[in-house]
């Protein structure tokens, strides 16, 4: 077979898969969004994974997104450090920052909530990271948003980091179509359960 047409084949069905969880995600009432956030809160504290960690990697969500902080304030009262994602000026990639009181984030680039802080995180701090996406399946394959931004970042990690995937229940499908370069999950978190990727 052609790499190329492999490729081309990938891509397509990416780009089919993001139009359905777009217009799905869009149905996502207020109300539910709400109680989604809770519970994904309720069960990622319950975890010694969490509770064992220091340093949180969140990120601040999309309207479209499960609401993340829940998450974000739970992680500051328990005294975590809490480290936001903030894209760098020429938009080529992003670094964790430092984030101490939710009230301090600005709209950044694509008009999602940044840190203002000036000194990235050492990747050595970031013990759990969780990764917003379109889709996710059991195996811990990713559709982002077609930018890439985590793919690139992910990497930097301490081999030991737990990266879940934060989605709600119907974002989880059968198989999401990927490449070497995509990066996958250790686990995945809806606003239903928790649970470790299959190999």
């Amino acid at each position: 077979m052609n790499p190329n047409s492999s490729f081309d084949s990938i891509t397509q069905n990416k780009a089919l898969l993001r139009e359905k969880l777009r217009q799905i995600r869009g149905q996502v009432t207020p109300a539910m969004a709400e109680a989604a956030s809770q519970n994904v809160w309720n069960i990622l504290c319950g975890l010694d994974d969490f509770k064992n960690a220091l340093g949180i990697g969140g990120f601040a969500s999309l309207p479209s997104e499960i609401n993340t902080f829940s998450i974000l304030e739970g992680s500051l009262k328990t005294g975590k450090k809490l480290f936001l994602p903030k894209m760098v000026k020429n938009k080529t990639h992003f670094d964790f920052y430092p984030i101490h009181d939710l009230k301090n984030l600005v709209v950044g680039a694509f008009g999602i909530l940044e840190p203002t802080g000036n000194h990235p995180a050492d990747w050595k701090e970031l013990e759990l990271v969780l990764v917003p996406g379109l889709a996710f399946d059991n195996q811990g394959n990713r559709l982002g948003f077609g930018k890439g931004y985590y793919d690139q970042m992910l990497p930097h990690l301490k081999k030991t980091t737990l990266v879940i995937g934060v989605a709600y229940t119907f974002q989880i499908v059968d198989q999401v179509a990927h490449t070497s370069e995509d990066f996958p999950m250790k686990a995945l978190l809806t606003e239903k359960e928790f649970r470790f990727c299959s190999k």
